[in-house]
């Protein structure tokens, strides 16, 4: 029986509901991510209570869920997800992994970890829980890639998750730097024999090139619109005609949705916005709008999470 793995315990996938696929409700960015004081001090989601508040509204829009992929090197906190997600009453999916270079660079050496580390690091924070935080488990592997070029460390994690998720069947969740090289994840784990079905491929739409999102889902992947409500990168107009057109060509099934708006300048809770109800109550009315169907919505926020993010039967005992 296939489970999907929440800070609070393993829930039936159906249980999963309307889910957010790409969020953090507590982070603090390295110090090099900033180029002030105060830009750093928005990059820090630490108030408890505030994402409590947060994450309250999104269930009063509509949403039973969320994806929590903080990693170490950006202030995860397991133990404050699991009480977020009890007093909100929201399904929270917590992360394992390591983001990339340009994340973890003067806050983590990953590269003077080894392969063992690594891997013992993610199978422990899946099957037993993190060491901070007894009893709460991740759900999900967190890797990802730069602008330019693949750096090795990040091939290195990208081939390591796809051996975790053979030995324990967790999902993968990734980050592309500004929506670039996401023919080169797909390359490596398919290379790496991770399931493309448990696989999601993410920021695609902070680049929207027709072609590589064909070309992911094509390949059996799902591809993550979860820059929602972030016009500076690209227009959400320009995201409802992509996707309205994916799912015109039959691929409303490899979708998943979410916002990624880890600022305090963007949680009404810290007196910024949009916040967690634009998904829900802007963003989806207008997918409506433009005619993109009830069941192809569903399918993005309740079907696909529910398949994506369950436990993929294990293909390898090491």
């Amino acid at each position: 029986m296939t489970f999907v793995r929440t800070v609070l315990g393993d829930i039936d996938p159906a249980e999963l509901g309307v889910t957010n696929a790409h969020e953090h409700l507590i982070c603090k960015a390295g110090e090099h991510l900033a180029s002030t004081p105060e830009g750093l001090l928005d990059l820090e989601l630490s108030d408890v209570d505030k994402s409590v508040e947060e994450l309250s509204l999104f269930k009063q829009s509509g949403g039973q869920a969320m994806l929590e992929v903080s990693c170490p090197e950006y202030g995860r906190d397991a133990a404050k997800l699991a009480e977020i997600s009890r007093r909100a009453g929201v399904h929270v999916v917590a992360a394992t992994g390591h983001i990339m270079e340009g994340y973890w660079r003067g806050v983590l050496d990953v590269g003077a970890i080894s392969d063992g580390e690594l891997h013992h690091e993610m199978v422990r924070d899946i099957t037993e829980g993190y060491p901070e935080a007894p009893g709460v488990r991740a759900g999900v592997i967190k890797v990802g890639t730069g602008r330019e070029v693949v750096h090795p460390d990040e091939e290195r994690m990208l081939r390591l998750a796809s051996r975790v998720q053979r030995e324990t069947g967790a999902p993968i969740t990734t980050h592309t730097t500004a929506g670039n090289l996401p023919l080169e994840q797909v390359r490596i784990f398919l290379d790496a024999g991770a399931s493309p079905a448990h696989v999601v491929i993410g920021h695609q739409d902070r680049r929207l090139v027709w072609e590589d999102h064909l070309k992911v889902v094509e390949a059996g992947f799902r591809i993550g619109y979860d820059c929602i409500s972030k016009e500076r990168y690209e227009p959400d107009l320009q995201r409802v005609q992509f996707i309205k057109r994916l799912c015109q060509e039959g691929y409303a099934d490899r979708i998943v949705l979410g916002s990624d708006i880890a600022r305090r300048s963007y949680f009404t809770s810290y007196g910024g916005g949009p916040g967690f109800t634009y998904l829900l109550w802007r963003f989806v009315p207008w997918l409506r709008q433009e005619g993109v169907v009830d069941d192809d919505i569903h399918r993005m926020l309740v079907g696909n999470p529910a398949q994506t993010f369950a436990f993929a039967p294990v293909t390898a005992v090491v």
